[in-house]
């Protein structure tokens, strides 16, 4: 059934030029391909294989945001474009705007970028000497090759601020009528998996490739508000807010809209009052895959959509499935106190708990970096953006609402892939921790 969906998609989208939307994923069971890192023959669809030939097709110009850059096969593609005349730009986040040889100092205690620079020396030292030397960082450093190329690169520092919190574009825009929204980033990772971790075949993500010239204007006028004068960036709340906007691609209507937003706007104008509004809607089914979820108001409209007979589903990252933030706890019926000993503001566990909830299990190495949910098996809601108040008020982020039956159930198969080997319910240790929680926190008030 599977290979006869995605077969059936790429029948009706296949001309490139004509108006059409694709999806891929990178552990589609109904495909096959080889790693051409590791040369591995892993089930899924290849997304820097979708990425490189779009690139392949530019004639004019190539717009990437991306918030890590660190696929060398791309690099290459890219600077081939660049030599053939064709305007390549890129933005990036700036904690990663870097080669390997000039990492900043990464303390100790920060495991997260400690392991993404082992992983980045290991995939760079081809031949395991440890040395890194020229002709490697020529062919796999794809920062190094990018500088050295010469083409043009951004971060956001470039608006005179030590970062606007968090970069987390993952878009590309080619010649102004094709456009790659990810949740990827253009990483081993992301895509492929760790190099450092043999049973990893990346983190669970998907691409969706899209030919409209009405689209990639909307994506277009995001990347030149990032790209302010090529010198000086506009980054987080710098750029001009715009709601969001629709338009249709070959019968699918598509809606757009981009973070942060102000809070001087009502939350209902935000990224995630989109989401929420959408959510609202449900009259039959949620089924939704999260990194994190921890935003409030977005579970308070779950919880009414379920009392009403929706049937919600959700699976979280397990890093961040059963922390104090997580919206989880609230469908769950639970709730945690924090390090301060108070709960989260305005939390709300659900009177009437749901069963569809928990994390996901994925090899080790990988996590579930989806950022989607299907409403009533039409309706996909995806982007870069997490379900979180710092994605929608602080980063810069990408959302994107499609209609379309046969988009809704590639990712309504992926849903029902990952349920499959999931853990729903709460976890006995994570019982255990709400409850010592408690008693250390009333043992401290006591004392006081």
């Amino acid at each position: 059934m599977m290979k006869t969906i995605f077969a059936l998609i790429l029948c009706l989208f296949a001309a490139h030029g004509e108006a059409s939307i694709k999806t891929y994923l990178n552990h589609n069971q109904g495909s096959r391909y080889t790693d051409p890192y590791r040369k591995i023959t892993r089930p899924g669809d290849n997304l820097e294989q979708v990425i490189l030939d779009e690139i392949g097709l530019a004639n004019k110009s190539i717009y990437l945001a991306v918030q890590e850059m660190r696929l060398p096969l791309v690099a290459q593609a890219l600077i081939q474009k660049k030599n053939q005349g064709v305007d390549v730009r890129v933005v990036l986040e700036h904690d990663y705007n870097y080669n390997i040889m000039t990492q900043r100092d990464v303390p100790e205690s920060d495991e997260h970028d400690t392991s993404k620079v082992d992983e980045l020396t290991a995939f760079v030292d081809v031949n395991k000497n440890g040395k890194i030397e020229i002709q490697e960082l020529e062919t796999r450093d794809a920062m190094y090759m990018l500088q050295k190329a010469g083409i043009p690169i951004l971060d956001d520092t470039s608006d005179a601020s030590k970062g606007s919190a968090l970069m987390h574009h993952k878009f590309m825009v080619v010649d102004e009528k094709s456009t790659i929204i990810s949740t990827a980033n253009f990483t081993m990772s992301c895509i492929h998996g760790d190099l450092l971790s043999p049973s990893s075949r990346g983190n669970a993500n998907s691409v969706v490739q899209i030919n409209s010239v009405a689209l990639s204007k909307l994506f277009n006028e995001e990347f030149k508000q990032l790209w302010g004068n090529g010198k000086r960036g506009n980054f987080g709340h710098n750029k001009t807010y715009r709601g969001p906007q629709t338009v249709t691609v070959s019968g699918a209507k598509i809606t757009v809209q981009f973070s942060p937003t102000s809070r001087r706007y009502l939350w209902e104008e935000s990224v995630n009052g989109l989401i929420a509004q959408h959510l609202g809607e449900a009259r039959q089914s949620v089924k939704s895959a999260l990194f994190v979820f921890s935003e409030q108001r977005i579970a308070n409209v779950l919880e009414i959509v379920s009392n009403l007979g929706v049937g919600v589903g959700v699976l979280i990252e397990p890093k961040f499935a059963y922390r104090y933030y997580s919206e989880l706890l609230d469908m769950l019926g639970l709730e945690m106190l924090n390090a301060k000993c108070a709960y989260e503001p305005d939390n709300r566990p659900w009177a009437n708990p749901i069963k569809e909830a928990g994390m996901a299990r994925l090899a080790i190495g990988d996590v579930l970096h989806h950022k989607f949910a299907v409403v009533d098996g039409k309706t996909v809601i995806v982007g870069s953006q997490n379900w979180s108040d710092a994605a929608n008020h602080l980063n810069d982020e990408t959302l994107i609402v499609i209609q379309n039956q046969a988009i809704s159930d590639v990712y309504t198969q992926e849903y029902e892939r990952l349920k499959k080997s999931s853990f729903l319910g709460t976890p006995s240790r994570t019982l255990a921790e709400i409850q010592e929680i408690e008693e250390s926190c009333e043992a401290f008030r006591q004392q006081r």
